[in-house]
């Protein structure tokens, strides 16, 4: 059984062979990096970052953390990668996604999640856990659901050319 650890490495991986393969200079960051797992340039040299996040099995949305509200850069992608139900989605799909638009999802989906209730009627509790789901479940709260409509990601899944100015076919 794969760990968490190794559902990320395959994410990270995935996403670092189709970004060579399209022809961009790429590279895993360094293990300590924060908010980056690989830093990749254009073929004009143009820089940005990747944040990957993996997904496999039963779990519906991508798990994040707090930082994710504040992590808003113009030169910082998310690549969201579902390895499947089973974990076996050949190939993998992979939705990316610029960071404004995440951490805008991210902050109003969990401030919006906290102003409900748990079953039992008592409040919820903050916590340090956010997730990009997609469809937004009922128990977030209608702005949100507004804000971001079942199928929101489909836009963004394998849009490689949101990168730059290299329009892979990868």
């Amino acid at each position: 059984m794969a760990t968490t650890k190794h559902t990320g490495d395959v994410g990270e991986h995935w996403v670092l062979y189709r970004l060579i393969r399209a022809g961009y200079t790429a590279v895993l960051a360094p293990t300590n990096a924060k908010a980056v797992d690989i830093l990749a340039a254009d073929r004009d040299g143009k820089p940005f970052s990747l944040q990957v996040k993996t997904k496999r099995g039963a779990s519906k949305g991508w798990r994040l953390t707090k930082d994710a509200e504040s992590m808003s850069d113009p030169s910082l992608f998310y690549c969201l990668v579902d390895l499947g139900r089973d974990g076996n989605l050949e190939p993998p799909e992979v939705y990316i996604a610029p960071s404004s638009l995440i951490a805008h999802h991210t902050k109003m989906g969990h401030a919006e999640w906290l102003k409900g209730v748990k079953p039992d009627g008592q409040p919820r509790k903050d916590s340090p856990i956010r997730q990009i789901l997609d469809p937004v479940p009922k128990s977030v709260g209608d702005a949100v659901r507004t804000e971001f409509p079942d199928g929101w990601l489909e836009r963004y899944k394998e849009n490689w050319n949101i990168l730059g100015s290299i329009h892979p076919s990868a």
